[in-house]
């Protein structure tokens, strides 16, 4: 079994639940965690054999349509983007504790693991006005009707 790890499970050493197999990250992973301390997470690179790859444009491309679709795009970051891109490129589980990964991951039908309790369910998300309560389907600064801060909210339905 493949596994991709993200900045989390490595900094954390998390738990791999005994599994063996090929584990893999991205160089946005390895460059997050170059910005803390660092030993414990290199520690672990070395123990498990880390692989650093990057995904293709189509894997990229997948993931950015199905973070659009659920509404997470603006919950991901790049180095999230490419987690779930590689994941999906190598049919792999992904090792996070992010929910808005394992929400995009479970769409793309790949199996996540966490330290903490993991989704019960797929969310998708939309935009709403706190105050005259107006929804929109993409992020806006203020409403355009009575310029309240616009949430991001879980679709009702």
């Amino acid at each position: 079994m493949s596994f991709v790890l993200d900045a989390t499970a490595l900094r954390a050493g998390m738990s791999l639940g005994g599994e063996r197999g090929e584990f893999f990250t991205t160089p946005g992973v390895i460059n997050e965690i170059r910005k803390g301390p660092v030993a414990r997470s290199l520690e672990l690179a070395v123990e498990i054999s880390l692989t650093v790859a990057e995904p293709g444009d189509a894997a990229r491309k997948k993931v950015l349509e199905t973070a659009g679709k659920t509404g997470d795009s603006g919950r991901l970051s790049e180095t999230d983007m490419e987690i779930l891109a590689l994941a999906w490129e190598l049919k792999a589980a992904i090792i996070s504790d992010d929910y808005s990964v394992q929400n995009v991951a479970a769409v793309l039908g790949l199996r996540t693991e966490s330290q903490i309790d993991g989704i019960r369910k797929v969310i998708n998300w939309t935009y709403r006005c706190r105050g005259c309560g107006k929804y929109y389907d993409e992020k806006q600064p203020d409403c355009p009707i009575c310029g309240s801060e616009v949430r991001q909210v879980p679709k009702k339905g």
